[in-house]
């Protein structure tokens, strides 16, 4: 029977067993990523791929989900796939001896949030300035282009009353 997909999960027991786990999860349920979308509609994916290294618990953690977002050149919308791979190991940073390649989860591995770790991937796979790929329709919002239509704006010169006083 397949456990609900807000339990917490028992990573050192999933690890033990080399098991897979396989979720979707609702974007709009992401409250941190929601913040950053145009439309918080969709699902993302994940897999996670439990295992032992050496003492260490760790996770192989797949992540897809396909987004829309607000291209910062011409404010409309861009659809983007966020997709992430992360090595995952269950220890403090601190900890010595870890595992090459690996990113240390601190916390308790018995209870893992899933939907957490698939909210941080997604948001570290955001880009920094989304925007339209090169040859998709991209174009200035409506006032940028009646200004550009209209020709340049006349210059204004605030400050130039103030030679005048300067030679009295």
């Amino acid at each position: 029977m397949p456990m609900p997909p807000d339990r917490p999960l028992d990573a050192i027991g999933l690890a033990r067993s080399a098991a897979r786990v396989e979720r979707e999860f609702e974007v709009a349920g992401f409250a941190r990523l929601r913040d950053r979308l145009a439309e918080p509609t969709g699902t993302a994916s994940a897999r996670a791929e439990f295992g032992l290294q050496g003492r260490w618990p760790v996770v192989r953690l797949a992540v897809t989900a396909d987004v829309v977002l607000t291209c910062q050149r011409c404010l409309g919308r861009v659809q983007r796939t966020l997709s992430s791979v992360a090595q995952l190991v269950f220890a403090d940073e601190d900890a010595p001896e870890l595992p090459d390649g690996h990113e240390a989860v601190g916390g308790d591995p018995r209870k893992l949030d899933l939907a957490a770790l698939v909210e941080d991937e997604l948001l570290l796979g955001l880009p920094i300035i989304p925007q339209h790929q090169a040859g998709d329709a991209c174009e200035l919002p409506a006032a940028a282009s009646d200004q550009a239509e209209a020709g340049a704006p006349e210059m204004r010169r605030p400050f130039a009353g103030l030679k005048d006083l300067l030679k009295h």
